[in-house]
């Protein structure tokens, strides 16, 4: 991405593993006022410590999909703005929507699990949304309705 747009001053950092440190620099960005974008479609590769995929399961395209719980968990720890955004071809031409999602995104304790399945169902509708306007710009070399064999990762 630099190759294509060194003006853009992307800083990607590939996360396979997110704890504090992770958390605590993700808070510095956001207090510099840079942006942190997560894709909230793509879970890990593989599940977690005792063999717990952090998902929670939302209807997508009339189907039970698997979504990551990490990015939704963490923008609550944060307690910053999240936006979506998607990048849709339309006409031949690149268009991006942004849309408010939640500011801050809230899981209240008492409520949590319930809280973070709204939010992912929210979240699926609008992928949904964008999805079926322009389908080829959603493209998975996977069964995205299935969770990973964990045994293929070893």
């Amino acid at each position: 991405m630099e190759e294509m747009a060194p003006q853009a001053g992307i800083n990607l950092m590939p996360v396979t593993d997110i704890g504090p440190e992770t958390a605590m620099l993700l808070k510095e960005k956001l207090e510099r006022n840079e942006w942190v974008a997560i894709v909230g479609d793509r879970i890990a590769v593989t599940p977690q410590r005792g063999g717990e995929w952090r998902v929670c399961w939302s209807k997508f395209m009339g189907q039970p999909a698997p979504f990551p719980q990490g990015p939704f968990i963490l923008a609550s720890i944060l307690r910053c703005p999240v936006q979506l955004i998607f990048a849709l071809r339309q006409q031949g031409k690149l268009h991006i929507h942004c849309e408010p999602f939640a500011d801050p995104l809230t899981l209240p304790r008492a409520e949590r699990q319930a809280a973070l399945q709204h939010a992912i169902d929210r979240y699926a509708k609008r992928l949904e949304h964008y999805a079926l306007q322009s389908p080829l710009d959603w493209f998975n070399f996977f069964d995205f309705w299935q969770l990973p064999d964990a045994k293929e990762k070893e």
